[in-house]
């Protein structure tokens, strides 16, 4: 355990400590338990856990992986985004963190006393607005429906196996992208589903019998909150007249505030990095500063 550790308060602890703290507090898909396990059991990464405790009760938690990234730094090999990190921290425990970062969520803002969302901080990330206008909820329903109407299907991919969501992904995402943008590995996509099922959200669009536009959504479930994330989705561009990426974006989004409102819970949904050229984002989300920790 290193001074600066000590000094902050932060005390090692295992899997499991670390595992209740985040079912409890909540966090990011890409600091989530059970894909923390699924890179654990590969055995190529060494996983640090810490918390940080009042009274003896765990109030904060985090990991560090190899001994540097906090979370998981697997967006190029696996479709787990690395846009921003949450922490599992109770909501108004204030702690200095004794790692770096430029990529903390806004939503620790609160919580991190050596945190700057201001000073020298350029990156922003897209979270799904809080609400929609009745105007803006009525036109994208009438849209969806008009697809459904004309021959488009759409399916839960909770509902499909691994198999054909890594299938499905990979030839939409090509049709896409062609050789723009590299393609994570099929077999490495079904690796990662098969291990995280639960973890599953989001739906894939059918035309007239043809898939059409998908979005591999992941789903991060805790006591008071789910986080969605979603990487780069793929889509057929023969079908661009009828918008099947914006129709997919809304029924996820619109499952996602479902789903959260049934089950009393706080939505954070995640469609990633926001640049000029990607103002379309702003559509469904506002572009939101990450912070950076500052620690020597």
């Amino acid at each position: 355990m290193s001074l600066k550790h000590t000094i902050m308060g932060w005390v090692p602890c295992n899997y499991d400590v670390y595992a209740a703290a985040y079912y409890k507090f909540g966090g990011s898909v890409n600091m989530h338990p059970d894909m923390v396990m699924f890179f654990m059991n590969q055995g190529r990464m060494k996983f640090q856990f810490w918390h940080y405790c009042q009274n003896g009760i765990t109030t904060a938690a985090y990991f560090t992986v190899d001994n540097k990234n906090i979370g998981l730094n697997v967006w190029r090999e696996y479709p787990v985004s690395f846009d921003e990190i949450m922490l599992p921290v109770a909501a108004e425990q204030k702690i200095w963190l004794p790692e770096k970062t430029n990529r903390l969520s806004s939503d620790n803002r609160a919580n991190i006393i050596n945190s700057a969302f201001i000073y020298r901080t350029k990156r922003q990330v897209c979270r799904v607005k809080d609400s929609f206008s009745v105007k803006t909820t009525k036109k994208r329903n009438s849209e969806l429906r008009k697809f459904l109407s004309q021959g488009g299907e759409s399916y839960r991919l909770a509902d499909i196996s691994a198999g054909e969501i890594a299938q499905l992904y990979v030839h939409l995402f090509k049709l896409r992208f062609a050789d723009r943008v590299r393609c994570y590995d099929r077999q490495k996509i079904f690796e990662l589903e098969s291990s995280v099922r639960h973890m599953i959200f989001g739906n894939v669009m059918f035309f007239a019998g043809v898939p059409c536009a998908i979005d591999l959504v992941l789903a991060a479930s805790s006591e008071n909150m789910i986080y969605f994330d979603v990487p780069n989705g793929g889509l057929d561009p023969q079908f661009s007249q009828y918008s099947p990426g914006s129709l997919l974006m809304w029924s996820n989004i619109s499952d996602a505030r479902r789903i959260c409102a049934i089950q009393n819970k706080k939505m954070a949904f995640s469609i990633g990095m926001f640049e000029k050229n990607w103002e379309y984002k702003l559509r469904w989300s506002e572009a939101t500063k990450t912070g950076k920790v500052l620690c020597y």
